[in-house]
Order: structure tokens, then C-alpha cells, then sequence
């Protein structure tokens, strides 16, 4: 169905969102577009949608991301790089035995902004909220890799993905610098 940004149809006083409109069609995002459709409906000042939207794949194992992929941001000619942390590398993970879960940041090489987040394992659709933030407050990947988390947790995966990025990005800064 064809609406506005509002979420207004042509009809007058009819709103639409969700699975109706299209793409995303997700639950959570269907919620967050009729919370703003009520409040454009009630005259109500209606913020710009976030454009950080979770995508969540309830599968075992869960899947979800936030942001842009590395096909993206190849295709844009964005540079970036690339942390990993591994689920089995995690004290947590391996309490808990998921030796196939991973974490991956894709970090601008030119100001260190998040640009993307990938989770595929135990807890992923709730992982990937932590990146989101990240990434909706605009922080670099200093801060995570400067932040303190609970140990063990899955949480501290952004740590390791973290430094595994920063580590990358001064190795090559190094190699750069003795060109």
C-alpha cells in the first residue's frame, strides 16, 4: 500500500504500517511506524525514523545486523575494516557451548565510526542492540574497546572484535608509514 512519510494513505484519517507498506516488515519496525502514524494522527511533532534498524532472524542459530555489510561498503568504495570476536574464544561461549557464534564490526578506516554489525549465534537479536547504540550515538570503536564489560558474558565480544579491528588498522597504519 502506497502511504507518505507520516504513514498517511490517500484516503483522509487512514494510516498504514507494517507488513502493508512493505520492506522491512518486521515487527518491531511495524511498531515503531504506527507509535509515529498515532502521533502524526494526534498532531503530535513527529521525529524522522532512525535509519539503524535491527534486522532479527529468529533461527537456531539466531542471526541479526544493524548498519551496512562489507558488499555495501565495497560497492559505496567506503573503506573499512574488519574485527572479529568468536563465540568459542569467549569464556562465555564456551560455558555455554556455542562453538559457532561470532561478532563482526565493520569500522570506517578514516574516523573509526561503527558502520556495520553482524551477530550469528546464541543471543544475536539482543547482541546487536549494543552496536546499534554505538552507532546511533555517533562513538568510535574507542569506546569499545576502552569500555568495561561483564565477564563472561557474550557482551565482551564487542571488546575482542574491537581491538581485533584497532589492531588491523595500526598494523596498517605501520606499514603505510614505512612506505
Amino acid at each position: 500500500m502506497r502511504v507518505d512519510a507520516d504513514y498517511a494513505t490517500p484516503v483522509p484519517h487512514i494510516y498504514a504500517v507494517g507488513d502493508v507498506i512493505g520492506f522491512p516488515a518486521l515487527a518491531a519496525t511495524s511498531m515503531e511506524q504506527g507509535r509515529l502514524a498515532a502521533q502524526h494522527a494526534c498532531g503530535e511533532p513527529v521525529p524522522d525514523m532512525s535509519e539503524l534498524q535491527p534486522i532479527g532472524i529468529y533461527t537456531i542459530p539466531e542471526i541479526s545486523f544493524v548498519g551496512k555489510s562489507e558488499d555495501e561498503l565495497t560497492r559505496e568504495r567506503i573503506p573499512f575494516e574488519v574485527g572479529i570476536s568468536r563465540y568459542r574464544e569467549l569464556a562465555r561461549g564456551q560455558i555455554i557451548g556455542d562453538s559457532y557464534g561470532m561478532l563482526k564490526l565493520l569500522v570506517s578506516s578514516e574516523d573509526r565510526r561503527l558502520l556495520g554489525v553482524h551477530v550469528f549465534g546464541t543471543g544475536a537479536t539482543e547482541l546487536v542492540h549494543i552496536g546499534q547504540t554505538v552507532m546511533g550515538c555517533g562513538a568510535t570503536v574507542d569506546y569499545l574497546v576502552n569500555a568495561v564489560f561483564n565477564y563472561p558474558t557474550l557482551a565482551e565480544s564487542y571488546k575482542v572484535a574491537a581491538l581485533d579491528a584497532m589492531n588491523k588498522m595500526r598494523a596498517i597504519a605501520r606499514l603505510t608509514a614505512e612506505m
